[in-house]
């Protein structure tokens, strides 16, 4: 009877790994392993992977080598390619933007490091196109341009190009009809379209598009090496890649996203674990402890990994692509241990690496790892020789004291990261693999059990050989009155999914539903993201009919498309891969602004960062998150403009008689903003304002400085647009979610509306003046209703005002607030005081602010209504009492509460107007409320606002709880202390 055997491969710096499995045996003891080998990973990785499972055929002399139904590798080759900025291995890319007006001020490599930007960037095109979130065309495609850009591409000898749609996640139809045409006029061209990448977030999904062609050529060559070495084992299976999420690719599809592989090393441990340990239906936390470092990330009850839900970076590229949520710690088998009388005992982080065998005193070395001090304590204490290197050479080395305190330590750094992947209080099960996990103790606080599975050390192998296939579906769709409902669609899309999954190769009846998720996008009504995931059996036959003709013919046509795109320039650069890394960075700690002789401060890049760092944080959750603004104003920067901030004390200085100085932003949906990025709306509304009032505006400054709307007047104002200054003010002093909670509203005697004239734009021809209105609220009304018809964001302009009406109702030195808030984050981090980050803050604003509250986030619910986002965050302590906090949110978090684990003794500790900002624990940046999450560990800041809401009823009957609709009583977090001006302090005198 003929078997169906597996073989699994992963593919390391300094080992491959290789099992064979018979998966009908998997239930028992051995768990279907028949063989299973580690071989050192040799340059051509081919020849590593042929030594590897010839091995396995030779241990299992009576299998029969069509006995094997596929070969899975898993490779870190495609991602350690970005890493190293190895320009051998990665090709220059066009970038063809499908945007029509928009995102030109953040071009594409906008956040590139600097040196694989030049490695990379070959060409950039802004073409007509692009979509709406309402599924209508931004512009039409022009094929004429896009031939001129073909001409472009093949002049400049380029042969990988990334397709960018504004909305192409949610309609595919431009990308696909500009690969067409691209094909047709450039043969043999690499081409990858970015709705086959990622979801919504324009930027990131750009980023990883363009790694995703960059790498496309080499996947190429690899994914030959590996069918060659197949076809030289005479194995005439299937071969499937790991991807991300711990699922397989055919081989054929990871040719065109090698990118769904870059982070598969770490989801094949978790999902050998899964098989290893028998977890199958419940949540289990999986230890990988390698040589260096160990990995720890939580199997969801489906057996696959929990996977971030936000953005990652990859080589210091930001993408939005789907990666495993894992927290790595500096402990492995090569970790060095030390003790001195200030830290005791350490273990780690730097650490001998693969190069143990010459450094541990087990192998005959001088340096203390952690292995040696295993391999002594088990020996000690059980009797047990781990057949570690010579375990006679640690007798007598270390004292019981020193090994007691390894022990501790051990447990205590796992014991950390452990409960910090949790996401309830409750102790779960861990499973340890990976070649350093005999050093996990056998029992750890807050886990029901330690499971050490057989063949361990393989664990990454048997996760690649017995991987499955996925499929996904990711859409915006809108529900019309009285149509489908969000029920039917959902169900519709499940059958999509399934499909889908089916053409991939799985089998049809093993499909499940793993993830469904419907999302309401914020202002626009009756609209919501979609997303559904599938995870299924693979259908090894009709994958093996599918692919064996492919074979050779994709061989040939790889060799005839490097040789027909192969260029002198091409050469040359990778002839130079081996470019020098940029220079260090700036030193935080000394580094002061530049203030000039008229008191003008003239904005350099790390003013822009602390900014943008602090305008999220003051944001309280809500503006959107300020980073597509910053990259715009960096690249002004970094083009040679000059942005100016000037104090409202100066203001005078700039102004003709009474003064035109005017507030601007943008107003909509940040969902919608983070994919369709700004045009020219803002220079839009100064325009149109200027002609309706026959006067230019001859200042600016934000309506709101918390979030994206703190920087987004930079964008106009630099040298080389209108060359007017900013003044360090705005209208709110945080962010709010309504136009009308603003300060001259607050000012403003009853029944006074403080907004018409009010200029909005899309930048894209539509341009509307509300003349007049009854209120302000009403306008807000209107001006809503507007731009949800024209695309859901829209810049702002309000009617100017004049010098006196600037230093009564507006609120004073903002941009300086978020500049010292972002100066403190900055130099924790690069001092690595990361745990004092709640006091730094705090200190940085005259600590008119309390820490309170840190933990983890362990529930999250939203909903739409009206336009707004409402729901709340839950947030637990991660000691003992294991209090909880938690804190609704309207777009910004408006009130937080504490109470007992069980509910119990619920009381409201701080409101608006004060501000509440929910920070990232581990980098001091701010957790938008769109970015909330299970895991995440944050702390909370309650931060005091100024005078002028708390001074008044009026004022805090429009920013306070009653401006919420709330019954509740403001009390007052702390005194609120004006911040010192930037330019005040650092001055010339």
């Amino acid at each position: 009877m003929k078997k169906a055997l597996l073989i699994g491969v992963d593919v390391g710096g300094t080992n491959t790994d290789c099992v064979l499995i018979d998966p009908s045996e998997f239930g028992n003891e051995n768990k279907g392993v028949l063989s299973w080998n580690k071989v050192v990973t040799t340059a051509d990785v081919s020849k590593g992977i042929e030594r590897g499972i010839l091995k396995l055929l030779d241990d299992c002399s009576q299998i029969e080598k069509h006995d094997i139904i596929s070969v899975t590798i898993g490779t870190t080759h495609f991602i350690n390619a970005v890493i190293e900025q190895d320009q051998a291995r990665l090709d220059r890319v066009a970038v063809l933007r499908l945007c029509g007006p928009y995102s030109h001020n953040a071009p594409p490599f906008s956040d590139f490091p600097r040196r694989l930007k030049r490695i990379l960037n070959g060409y950039i095109g802004f073409l007509n196109g692009g979509y709406q979130v309402d599924g209508n065309e931004i512009q039409q495609l022009d094929e004429a341009e896009i031939i001129n850009h073909a001409e472009e591409i093949k002049r400049l000898h380029l042969r990988a190009v990334a397709i960018v749609g504004i909305f192409s996640p949610m309609k595919a139809d431009q990308e696909l009809k500009v690969k067409q045409i691209l094909q047709r006029e450039i043969p043999g061209i690499r081409i990858a379209i970015s709705n086959e990448v990622s979801g919504i977030g324009y930027l990131e999904r750009e980023n990883a598009t363009i790694l995703n062609a960059a790498t496309m050529n080499f996947a190429n060559k690899i994914i030959t090496s590996f069918m060659t070495a197949m076809a030289t084992l005479g194995l005439s299976c299937p071969l499937f890649l790991t991807q991300n999420d711990g699922t397989v690719l055919p081989a054929e599809e990871c040719r065109r996203l090698p990118i769904k592989t870059f982070s598969s090393g770490t989801t094949n441990s978790m999902r050998g674990a899964s098989f290893l340990g028998d977890v199958h239906g419940k949540s289990v936390v999986v230890v990988d402890v390698g040589g260096t470092t160990c990995d720890v990330g939580l199997l969801l009850p489906t057996g696959f990994p929990r996977q971030s839900s936000s953005y990652s970076i990859v080589g210091g590229v930001r993408m939005n692509f789907s990666m495993p949520h894992v927290e790595s710690i500096g402990l492995g088998g090569g970790s060095y241990v030390r003790t001195d009388t200030k830290s005791g005992l350490t273990v780690g982080p730097d650490s001998s690496g693969c190069d143990i065998v010459n450094q541990a005193l087990v192998f005959g070395g001088g340096r203390i790892t952690a292995t040696d001090v295993a391999v002594a304590v088990t020996k000690d204490d059980q009797g047990i020789d781990l057949e570690i290197g010579d375990a006679a050479k640690t007798v007598g080395v270390f004292t019981e004291e020193f090994k007691a305190d390894f022990k501790d330590t051990i447990k205590n750094m796992l014991e950390k990261v452990i409960d910090r992947m949790k996401t309830s209080p409750d102790d779960i099960s861990v499973l340890a693999v990976g070649g350093g996990s005999f050093m996990v103790p056998e029992t750890l606080e807050g886990a029901t059990q330690v499971i050490k599975p057989l063949y361990y050390s393989v664990a990454n192998a048997i996760g690649a050989a017995m991987g499955k296939i996925s499929s996904e579906v990711h859409v915006i769709k809108i529900l019309l009155p009285g149509g489908i409902t969000k029920e039917h669609i959902i169900e519709e899309l499940k059958a999509e999914a399934v499909e889908k999954a089916v053409a991939k190769g799985a089998v049809k009846e093993s499909v499940s539903i793993v993830y469904i998720s419907a999302e309401p996008i914020p202002y626009v009504s009756n609209t919501f993201e979609f997303f559904i995931k599938t995870i299924a059996d693979v259908d090894y036959s009709r994958i093996q009919l599918e692919s064996e003709p492919k074979v050779g013919s994709t061989v040939s046509e790889i060799n005839l498309l490097e040789t027909s795109l192969e260029s002198e320039e091409v050469t040359k650069n990778a002839s130079t891969a081996k470019e020098s890394i940029e220079a260090p960075g700036v030193n935080y700690v000394t580094y002061q602004p530049f203030i000039n002789e008229k008191r003008q401060w003239l904005l350099s890049e790390t003013d822009l960062e602390y900014i943008c760092i602090g305008c999220y944080i003051v944001g309280s959750g809500g503006g959107g998150n300020p980073y597509s603004f910053f990259l715009e104003a960096r690249n002004l920067l970094r083009g040679g403009d000059t942005i100016t901030v000037v104090d409202v004390k100066d203001a005078s200085k700039y102004v003709h008689g009474d003064g035109c100085i005017a507030s601007i932003c943008y107003a909509g949906s940040p969902t919608v903003s983070h994919e369709q990025l700004s045009g020219d709306a803002l220079k839009v509304c100064y325009d149109y304002m200027a002609k309706y009032l026959q006067k230019n505006p001859e200042l600016l400054f934000p309506i709101e400085i918390g979030g994206g709307n703190g920087l987004s007047p930079f964008e106009i104002s630099s040298s080389s647009r209108l060359n007017i200054p900013v003044v360090d003010c705005d209208l709110m002093g945080r962010a709010y979610p309504t136009h009308w909670q603003t300060i001259p509203v607050v000012y403003a005697k009853p029944n006074e509306s403080c907004y018409p004239p009010t200029v909005i734009s899309n930048g894209n021809s539509n341009t509307m003046i509300i003349a007049d209105s009854k209120t302000d609220a009403l306008l807000e009304r209107c001006m809503r209703a507007a731009l949800s018809e024209i695309g859901a964001t829209v810049g702002v302009m309000n009617p100017p005002m004049t010098q006196r009406e600037l230093e009564l109702k507006t609120i004073h030195n903002s941009l300086s607030l978020c500049w010292r808030i972002g100066k403190a984050v900055k130099i924790a981090r690069q001092k690595s005081e990361i745990d004092s980050l709640p006091l730094t803050i705090l200190s940085s604003i005259n600590d008119s602010g309390k820490h309170l509250f840190s933990g983890k986030i362990v529930g999250v619910e939203r909903t739409l209504r009206k336009g707004h986002i409402y729901g709340e965050v839950t947030i637990e302590e991660l000691e003992e009492p294991r209090r909880k906090m938690v804190i609704p949110f309207k777009n910004e978090n408006i009130y937080c509460k504490l109470q007992n684990n069980d509910g119990s003794d619920s009381k409201v500790v701080c409101s608006v107007p004060d501000l509440i900002a929910v920070i990232d624990a581990d980098t001091g940046e701010a957790v938008g409320t769109p970015d909330y999450r299970y895991g995440l560990l944050v702390f909370v800041l309650g931060i005091a606002p100024s005078n002028k809401w708390t001074d008044s009823e009026r004022g805090l009957a429009i920013g306070g709880p009653e401006g919420f609709d709330l019954d509740l009583e403001y009390h007052p977090i702390s005194n609120y202390s004006p911040p010192l001006s930037v330019i005040d302090e650092y001055g010339q005198e």
